[in-house]
């Protein structure tokens, strides 16, 4: 096999996926159940949220030339899905369409993600999944009641006003991006925050769960990874024999290997044709319909697996990418439709950083997702206020003399 960029690159199961082995878990782990059955309403909120994981991580590789890219589906759906509350008109179509949530209310798409981050968080005892969400206003910003009161009802996001010029707001919201991740994330705000940002929303993730069959460390090697074009580096490969759920086809090499009570998994796949790379695999064969097909012919096999492995964090700017797949109108100064946020701001998305960090060992996975959706305002017109001394004078214009000039430090004197 020469598959590249650590396997990490396909480590999208952990977000992306995370009920794939839920409504029909095939092989050896049938243990996990989940406390109720999902509505219709929420079966599609999940189907379409892994389309738009599968496109925008496929948008992702496509726009990033980095060895390794790890990004949470889930995290940066949030985000935006909390900040579509603001939008109207063009925008929010826009945006919904791009989270391939078209056909869907704005009621049924905020119910779907409340009762979808319930449910995540309390799926698996053994699993820890914590999804936390806020939004940071700058102070004296008027941001519609009824648009916070939207996302703490359906998003149980805290609300906060900060003074943004105060170089302290920036400690502030990244010591709750760096408690809600656990400290495997830090920051998300680098620097003073512009002055044209009026808001951020955020969304973080945590996760961490241990493999329901772990690795012996007794058993890891150190071996050989092999890389596209020939080469090869050395890693600790961590071994165990047993039965695994397996797919093996013309297509794809694929194991599935469950965490606690199964409910979540990691989900590794390879090309089946080793001299294909992994880009053009991403590229031509990795979509939600290959990969439907790929989960219903997991079968239990008995064999040995090698995986190797693996600690790394990943940021990116996600603004080119979401443009690229067809959410303009929101990144617009002059077009977006925030309105619901604040109806006499003309307000746009400036950014959306994503960063994530996944570290994966013999005792299992833990990871880490923050998405900031940062909202600008597009610079109004400004107020000229002579509130400090001046100099003025009297001129002609055709002759250009000057008739009288003069200098103000104190006009109360």
């Amino acid at each position: 096999m020469r598959p590249n960029r650590l396997l990490s690159f396909l480590l999208i199961a952990v977000f992306l996926i995370p009920l794939s082995c839920t409504t029909d878990v095939t092989g050896p782990n049938p243990n996990g159940e989940l406390p109720r059955e999902l509505s219709a309403a929420e079966k599609k909120l999940v189907e379409d949220g892994q389309s738009f994981g599968f496109n925008v991580f496929k948008s992702t590789v496509a726009s990033d030339s980095s060895e390794n890219i790890f990004i949470s589906p889930l995290s940066i759906s949030v985000a935006l899905g909390m900040t579509m509350n603001g939008a109207e008109g063009e925008t929010f179509e826009q945006m919904r369409e791009t989270l391939t949530f078209q056909g869907l209310s704005q009621e049924e798409i905020n119910q779907g993600y409340q009762s979808l981050i319930k449910l995540l968080t309390e799926a698996d005892p053994k699993v820890k999944m914590q999804i936390a969400n806020s939004v940071w206003s700058r102070d004296g910003f008027p941001v519609e009641e009824s648009f916070t009161n939207t996302l703490g009802e359906y998003f149980d996001a805290t609300t906060r006003e900060l003074d943004f010029n105060d170089p302290k707001s920036v400690d502030v919201i990244n010591d709750w991006v760096k408690g809600n991740t656990n400290g495997l994330i830090e920051k998300i705000i680098d620097g003073q925050i512009p002055p044209e940002m009026v808001m951020y929303l955020i969304n973080a993730i945590y996760f961490q769960g241990d493999w329901t069959y772990q690795f012996d460390k007794d058993q890891t090697r150190e071996r050989s990874f092999n890389l596209e074009g020939g080469g090869e580096v050395r890693v600790d490969m961590m071994s165990q024999e047993r039965l695994f759920n397996i797919t093996m086809n013309e297509e794809v090499h694929m194991i599935d290997l469950p965490y606690g009570d199964s409910l979540f998994s990691m989900t590794v796949m390879m090309p089946a044709d080793e001299e294909k790379s992994i880009d053009e695999f991403i590229s031509q064969d990795l979509s939600k319909e290959n990969f439907d097909s790929w989960i219903s012919g997991l079968n239990g096999r008995d064999m040995p697996l090698n995986l190797p492995k693996f600690e790394l964090s990943y940021k990116v700017e996600m603004k080119d990418i979401l443009k690229s797949m067809g959410m303009e109108v929101p990144f617009e100064e002059g077009q977006a439709d925030f309105s619901g946020i604040n109806p006499d701001a003309p307000l746009f998305i400036s950014e959306v950083k994503h960063k994530t960090y996944v570290k994966v060992d013999e005792k299992g996975t833990e990871a880490a997702a923050v998405t900031s959706v940062g909202v600008g305002v597009t610079s109004m017109p400004q107020t000229f206020s002579v509130d400090r001394p001046f100099v003025f004078m009297i001129r002609e214009h055709n002759s250009g003399a000057i008739l009288f000039m003069g200098k103000v430090k104190n006009p109360k004197l």
